[in-house]
């Protein structure tokens, strides 16, 4: 087939961009003409990766040039990850065909989101269990294909341990408790769950003086919406001596690539993921490729990733932006994960079974297991009738104007 992939470049530093880096080559290799439509991270012409045509970014997520491209390519089809409520398929060519590779990370599935999915022009692919769940309670008839992880660069490499660490300024002999999460999104809804985090991490580490945190993020978000990590983390008592952050200048430059954060996952003792919801969670597969358990919260598609580790219990949200429920990880489950992690830190039967579930999830492996039959379900229509177009219209342009008013 002919396809064209919608989503951040390929060299973006963003877990879509990742995937985009994945996926492409690997989608050629089974046979598919490929071309990339940039919704972030390229502008102004059409250049090339890889050989791979990479066409230019022109805000609104894509739809307004989606149409263009896909002619251009010659494509059967759009194969789109991305949110899925930012999409608006009545834009779109009435023959340009698009399945949308969509995270779900609150339950129900939410209103605006659903509208999308069950648009005639768009055929669903889940990235978790969860995700298909909900999906197929919708009869959206979805699609599977996970997200997958480079286990050539994510492998376990104890040899490296104690220089990453002395990267980090932290001691060779510290537990250390590492996130890797972004710090952006709206501030009264910090998904990534920073706040009960931190919160936690600061009576752990009461009681642990050997403990300490390393969080791989922008601690002042500047422009883009997030928290102050710096006055949270001293607001709820984090010792400051032993919380990290990376400069800000390394994100300027954007100098860590994925090599930087395998050695980061061979220097953590555990990965600390409790979020509110999480459409896959990359760095809860990373880290366990790696060797290193992990702890996250039990919702969404975390519960299915978290083989090797600990999952917190939470309290269910009402995300008004959404309309559905994601979750509040509580600070004392939290809190008895760390002290877990602690008592098992160095347990060689712990790591080894977090590199063999993580092997289940290798790029290769997802390309010929899952890719591969998706791609040739492509090829038939969907089985479920669609809804009409003003329906969804209503919906999206509804949405959108909560989110106008949260911002």
């Amino acid at each position: 087939m002919r396809i064209v992939w919608l989503s951040n470049t390929p060299d973006a530093p963003s877990g879509y961009g990742e995937q985009t880096a994945l996926n492409v080559p690997r989608l050629a290799a089974l046979g598919h003409e490929m071309a990339i439509a940039a919704n972030y991270g390229h502008q102004a012409a059409i250049r090339e990766w890889q050989g791979f045509p990479v066409y230019p970014a022109a805000g609104n997520w894509g739809n307004p040039t989606i149409s263009t491209f896909a002619k251009h390519h010659r494509a059967d089809i759009v194969v789109a990850l991305c949110d899925a409520w930012v999409m608006r398929p009545d834009d779109w060519a009435d023959d340009l065909r698009m399945a949308i590779w969509a995270p779900l990370d609150h339950y129900p599935i939410p209103p605006a989101v659903l509208a999308v999915l069950q648009h005639s022009k768009v055929r669903p692919i889940a990235m978790s269990r969860f995700g298909e769940k909900w999906m197929q309670k919708f009869s959206l008839d979805p699609l599977y294909v996970p997200h997958g992880v480079d286990t050539s660069v994510f492998r376990p490499q104890p040899e490296l341990r104690n220089a990453a660490r002395d990267a980090l300024s932290i001691p060779h002999d510290a537990f250390l408790v590492g996130m890797v999460a972004a710090n952006k999104g709206n501030p009264s809804f910090p998904r990534k769950g920073w706040p009960q985090a931190l919160d936690a991490f600061a009576r752990f580490a009461e009681k642990h003086p050997d403990a300490y945190l390393y969080c791989h993020t922008q601690a002042h978000p500047g422009g883009v919406d997030g928290i102050d990590l710096i006055t949270l983390s001293r607001a709820v008592g984090c010792p400051e001596p032993r919380v990290a952050f990376p400069p800000e200048h390394a994100w300027h430059l954007g100098v860590m690539d994925q090599h930087f954060v395998a050695n980061l996952y061979n220097a953590f003792d555990v990965l600390l993921n409790p979020s509110m919801g999480e459409g896959f969670g990359i760095p809860i597969l990373e880290a366990q490729a790696c060797g290193t358990p992990v702890i996250a919260s039990d919702h969404s598609a975390m519960t299915e990733l978290t083989q090797a580790g600990w999952l917190v219990t939470g309290d269910r949200w009402w995300d008004a932006l959404q309309s559905s429920f994601a979750i509040v990880p509580t600070i004392a489950s939290i809190e008895n994960a760390l002290e877990a992690a602690y008592d098992s830190r160095g347990d060689e039967k712990l790591q080894a079974a977090a590199v063999e579930f993580a092997q289940g999830y290798d790029a290769d492996h997802v390309a010929t297991e899952y890719w591969k039959p998706a791609i040739e379900a492509l090829g038939h229509p969907r089985e479920v009738p669609p809804l009409n177009g003003k329906v969804t219209r209503q919906v999206r342009r509804a949405h959108e104007r909560k989110l106008t008013k949260a911002r």
